[in-house]
């Protein structure tokens, strides 16, 4: 019998260590505003002109402002309310032999352990500090993968069915929108090592980008603003996680955020893969007869220096959390 949860460790994490991977990244907002411009002029035709790359990141700045009131309107409704925001937080007071303003300490270090192990060994992990309250809820990467169930195969999940193709999977963030004003639907597709950029109805080719990570691409998701993709090279299995947006001028690569190495863990060749609305992955094997369940972790707190409350994402309650400033 099964005895779950299983632990996977990240193998690799982009250095900036958020979403923010690409930085300067195009939006398609920078393409709305040179339509204000009359349509000889350069600066409307050309998507790489200098006028489109100095507009470009004020066209960022609008493209996230658009989104935050995009969602701020949909949390007023039931219906339409992400279901996968922060709700708990789990709270750790400071003793006083934690001497928070000691400028020669080397700043409040957390280390606990999943699933109720020893914090010890291959068990130990590192809880980092976020002091970004934006960054800390929402731009982090999970640290670790924890499987947390199997069960037989079945033709979808939560009515969600599995793709037949990695193609055709909506860009639920950004758009296309071309020379003469008219906005199209982007989907993402995988042929040859190149990620295609593809218009919605026509799969017309936008952009091409040659695909970086672990593994030759079976399938991929558009979840959270990212792009998670299995990858498998032989008897190894991974699962990685892409950033689509596209740096200005374009690039030839899309940023790699990060990699988890599930060889160890899948007792079969991964194929397929769905990600819920409450931040559930599953995937299914190649021969179609089990589905994993993993939920993405994220080993993270952010400190309350006036009240000297350290806040986590994650429950340690089971292993407790051991604190220093050593």
């Amino acid at each position: 019998m099964t005895v779950f949860p299983w632990q996977i460790p990240r193998d690799y994490v982009n250095p900036s260590g958020n979403l923010s991977a690409s930085g300067y990244y195009r939006s398609y907002v920078d393409q709305e505003l040179a339509n204000q411009f009359p349509q000889w002029m350069h600066i409307r035709e050309n998507p790489i002109s200098v006028g489109q790359q100095f507009m470009s990141p004020m066209a960022m700045f609008l493209d996230e402002l658009e989104h935050k009131m995009d969602d701020s309107f949909k949390s007023k409704f039931i219906t339409t309310a992400a279901v996968n925001e922060i709700d708990v937080l789990y709270k750790l007071k400071l003793p006083q032999s934690v001497d928070i303003t000691d400028a020669n300490a080397s700043g409040v270090r957390c280390v606990a352990a999943p699933s109720g192990g020893a914090p010890s060994g291959v068990n130990q992990i590192w809880v980092e500090q976020i002091n970004n309250l934006e960054r800390f809820y929402y731009q982090v990467l999970p640290t670790r993968l924890e499987v947390v169930a199997s069960s037989d195969y079945a033709s979808s999940v939560d009515n969600i069915a599995w793709h037949a193709t990695p193609s055709g999977v909506l860009d639920l963030h950004q758009k296309y929108t071309d020379f003469w004003k008219v906005e199209h639907d982007l989907t993402w597709a995988y042929d040859g090592n190149k990620m295609k950029k593809q218009d919605r109805e026509t799969m017309g080719t936008y952009e091409e980008y040659v695909l970086t990570g672990s593994g030759t691409l079976t399938d991929m998701y558009f979840y959270d603003n990212m792009l998670w993709w299995i990858g498998v090279e032989g008897n190894n299995y991974f699962l990685n996680i892409t950033n689509p947006k596209t740096q200005q001028p374009q690039s030839q690569y899309l940023d790699l955020l990060a990699v988890f190495n599930m060889t160890d863990i899948l007792l079969h060749e991964p194929s397929k893969l769905i990600i819920d609305e409450e931040r559930n992955i599953w995937i299914s094997n190649t021969n179609e007869s089990k589905i994993y369940k993993l939920n993405p972790r994220y080993d993270y707190f952010i400190l309350d220096r006036d009240s000297r409350y350290i806040y986590m994402r994650e429950d340690y309650i089971n292993s407790g959390v051991f604190v220093s400033n050593t």
